[in-house]
């Protein structure tokens, strides 16, 4: 990996860098910033941007406040950089927000040892910038902080799938979610549904969020309860497949139909009374088929 320490020294800026090679060009790159102090997420920050404008550096500033997100020009900064003139992923421009560190030991009958710091930390990684160029046009600013979110818990390099159903909650509508998401789990894969975790306070950027962040995604229709079709799960349907991400529609053979808007879709069949014995076919058939 690539770590930058910036370090200040009363306003003059010390920047430690690796200086030697064998550093594979696609590694991460890491800017660390610290101080012995215990300090508030807004504070070290408005430190951190004090010493970058005194010594002239342009290429990280916050794009509207100093606790939100960042923008880093990546050209600029690798420009900078012998270390880094190979590293060919560090291309235009990304918004970023700063993760921040408070470390206090509050132990007052050890005085002596007190220990007070605070830092931040901004990661680059190959991987998140090919899915930010990939889905360069459908990424909104609004999902942008909430997908950053997203991947701090599941990173590109994890096999995740989204969970698009009617919530009912019902025993055996959580058997069939048991059984997917455990054989999925056996197969590398995390199955999620958009309640699992807010990501964005409203509801339905929350939704896309999952949905950008998946590599796939499940529909399930069922009739435990009621045959009535949910119309949000053909919306996210839709969605998924205008970010041409494969879609597994999974149907309980004792419905008749899917809705209208996905007459003529490829659907695989389960039977909701017998969930361990039939999705996992399913699964792995359309998993292979898939290439995930």
């Amino acid at each position: 990996m690539f770590p930058f320490h910036f370090q200040n020294f009363v306003g003059n800026l010390d920047i430690q860098y690796p200086n030697y090679e064998g550093i594979p060009n696609d590694s991460p790159v890491f800017i660390f910033y610290k101080e012995n102090s215990d300090l508030s997420k807004h504070e070290i920050l408005r430190r951190f941007y004090k010493i970058l404008q005194l010594n002239n550096i342009s290429y990280l500033r916050p794009a509207k406040n100093l606790t939100g997100e960042w923008i880093f020009n990546l050209q600029e900064f690798r420009h900078k950089f012998d270390c880094l003139k190979d590293v060919e992923y560090l291309q235009g421009s990304i918004s970023i927000e700063p993760e921040y560190f408070r470390k206090v030991n509050d132990n007052e009958s050890d005085e002596e040892n007190l220990t007070e710091e605070t830092s931040i930390k901004i990661s680059v990684y190959k991987e998140d910038l090919e899915l930010l160029k990939n889905n360069q046009l459908v990424i909104s600013d609004e999902l942008s902080l909430s997908l950053k979110r997203f991947r701090k818990d599941y990173p590109v390099t994890e096999k995740c799938g989204f969970l698009m159903m009617k919530f009912e909650d019902s025993k055996i509508q959580k058997e069939i979610i048991d059984v997917l998401k455990s054989h999925l789990l056996e197969n590398g894969i995390t199955l999620l549904r958009a309640d699992d975790k807010w990501y964005a306070d409203d509801l339905f950027e929350n939704i896309k969020t999952y949905m950008q962040g998946c590599l796939f995604g499940i529909a399930l229709f069922d009739r435990i309860n009621t045959e009535e079709f949910n119309p949000n799960v053909s919306l996210e349907i839709g969605y998924m497949m205008a970010l041409n991400k494969p879609v597994l529609l999974l149907k309980d053979k004792t419905l008749k139909s899917l809705q209208t808007d996905l007459v003529g879709k490829l659907y695989h069949q389960f039977d909701f009374q017998y969930p361990e014995k039939t999705i996992p076919i399913v699964l792995d058939k359309w998993i292979l088929d898939k290439e995930i």
